[in-house]
């Protein structure tokens, strides 16, 4: 199912680029203006300027953030700040890192080119909807640029990790590239394999997988509108970089360092919202328990989410905290009855139905728009919000499990927004991979 390709990276020129630290940077949709600040002030050649570069008040067609890109693009290609590796290759790509939990991990993945397929094919399985603003964004910055940057997170099933085992051998040398994340604390090597036989086995071991995006549906969708569009003018190039493929990251479902993190939720600007009133009609389809602190109430999230029948969440509103625990999953079969057994026993599916939409009157649609909600991943964060008089409640969870992710996504069902959240992020800058176009038609 999965056809997977090596190819020519292009990234930064080590005789230029001293540090990688200095020239990458998080995702652009995690990019926020102090960010990208702190990234145009790192390094000359950070790659926030052509991700993520900065509006002007004077932009015009012929000037603008995409304008500019192609243009930085081009410079540092024609000066050697930006290199191609003359050979084909599949990037190692490892992630070291401390989770919240405090357990160190390392994340074992690879950078290589795939076979784009629509999703109506069942190859690649999404898990999340996508809006129409970040793609028509990212779109015009491939058109612009013909080149991929970002990372497009994909998960396969191997529960022997056979894939990277074929790989391991490769990365006991010392790494091609090293960067480290300070917003997430993650150290990120990268090794180019060239090594023909090793690529030859691990696209072997791919073949027969489905693919499941983790993180960047946007970024996938927009590679499919841009082989589309592309592919109505140019014939596209002989090599592995031909707009039918793009540029993605997998990882093994079954890797030790694959961690998933839960996002809260902070509900605001919600009319004449009473506490009493939400917590007497959560009562009716809840547990509902006073918990002395933060502390106590994460800890009996934590120890709940042990049992795959039990859906907790915490809830904290000025200074007070309670656990709520569904009584019964009727109701949720009653407000979703055309979503599968699975779907409506994730957590998130049942706070979106249940607790957001039924009991507070947000709908689908204000969901979507975050009309009434703001998403963080730390619960300090969510606590800190509510306490500075902003925001009403923050609604404090457990992560989506993997096992619950593969299931739901391989029955082609969408999950709620912000249902997953992979920790760390994939950094944009460590290797890019520009199109190959072919000549006209």
């Amino acid at each position: 199912m999965a056809k997977i390709f090596p190819f020519r990276g292009t990234h930064f020129n080590k005789e230029k680029v001293k540090d990688y630290s200095q020239v990458t940077t998080l995702p652009y949709d995690r990019v926020t203006p102090e960010l990208q600040d702190k990234y145009y002030k790192a390094s000359e050649y950070n790659i926030v300027r052509i991700i993520k570069g900065r509006e002007s008040s004077e932009d015009a067609p012929d000037n603008n953030v995409y304008t500019r890109a192609a243009e930085t693009l081009k410079q540092w290609l024609e000066s050697g700040v930006l290199v191609q590796d003359e050979e084909p290759a599949i990037y190692v790509y490892h992630q070291e890192f401390t989770a919240p939990d405090g357990q160190s991990y390392v994340r074992k993945g690879m950078t290589v080119q795939v076979e784009l397929e629509d999703y109506a094919s069942g190859k690649v399985k999404p898990h999340e909807r996508t809006l129409s603003a970040p793609k028509e964004d990212r779109f015009k910055l491939l058109i612009h640029t013909d080149t991929h940057f970002g990372q497009i997170f994909q998960l396969y099933p191997d529960d022997e990790n056979k894939v990277m085992r074929l790989l391991d051998k490769h990365t006991e040398r010392s790494p091609d590239m090293v960067a480290h994340n300070e917003e997430e604390d993650v150290v990120h090597k990268m090794w180019a394999v060239s090594d023909p036989d090793t690529i030859a086995s691990v696209q072997r071991e791919m073949e027969e997988k489905p693919l499941f995006i983790a993180d960047g549906h946007h970024r996938y969708e927009t590679a499919i509108n841009y082989r589309n569009y592309r592919l109505q003018e140019y014939a596209g190039g002989e090599s592995t970089q031909n707009p039918r493929n793009a540029m993605v990251t997998m990882v093994g479902m079954s890797d030790p360092g694959l961690v998933v993190l839960p996002t809260h939720r902070v509900i605001h600007s919600l009319p004449s919202f009473d506490i009493q009133s939400f917590l007497k009609q959560l009562e009716e389809y809840f547990a509902v328990e006073k918990r002395p602190n933060k502390d106590t109430t994460l800890f009996s999230l934590s120890e709940l989410a042990k049992d795959t029948s039990a859906h907790a969440f915490g809830l904290y509103y000025e200074g007070e905290f309670w656990l709520l625990q569904l009584k019964n999953a009727d109701i949720v079969a009653r407000l979703a009855p055309e979503r599968s057994d699975a779907w409506r026993s994730l957590d998130v599916a049942i706070l979106h139905e249940v607790i957001l939409e039924y009991i507070l009157g947000i709908t689908k649609e204000a969901q979507a728009a975050k009309a009434n909600i703001d998403y963080e991943r730390h619960p300090d964060s969510a606590i800190r919000l509510v306490d500075k008089g902003g925001h009403q409640l923050a609604i404090l969870m457990n992560p989506t499990k993997l096992s619950q992710i593969r299931e739901v996504a391989g029955r082609g069902e969408v999950m709620p927004q912000k249902s997953t959240d992979f920790f760390p992020k994939l950094i944009t800058g460590l290797v890019c991979a520009q199109v190959d176009l072919g000549e006209k038609k």
